[in-house]
């Protein structure tokens, strides 16, 4: 029976480490960069700056209108860390 549960124990590690390997991988890699091209991709921006040395994140959108929502995607895909480091200045030159 030792020899039994042993074998099991081992088994059911390799599974669960396999798993959790498999699960970190899959994961996609977050970068601010990658959130702003997102929104480039889903609303009208017509362009946005990551500041370097001054942390603000400037983005200019056509539609004065979709300000509001610009601001709550950016809310619920920035991380809580670049939320609390960056300003976010939207702002809209044509309308």
């Amino acid at each position: 029976m030792g020899v039994k549960r042993k074998f099991g124990a081992l088994i059911l590690t390799s599974v669960i480490v396999m798993s959790v390997v498999f699960w970190y991988t899959q994961q996609k890699p977050y970068s601010t960069e990658q959130v702003m091209n997102s929104l480039w991709d889903t609303y009208e921006v017509q362009s946005y700056s990551i500041g370097d040395t001054d942390p603000v994140i400037s983005i200019d959108v056509y539609d004065k209108n979709d300000i509001p929502e610009v601001e709550k995607y950016l809310k619920a895909k920035l991380s809580k860390a670049d939320l609390k480091h960056y300003e976010i200045e939207l702002f809209s030159r044509w309308s």
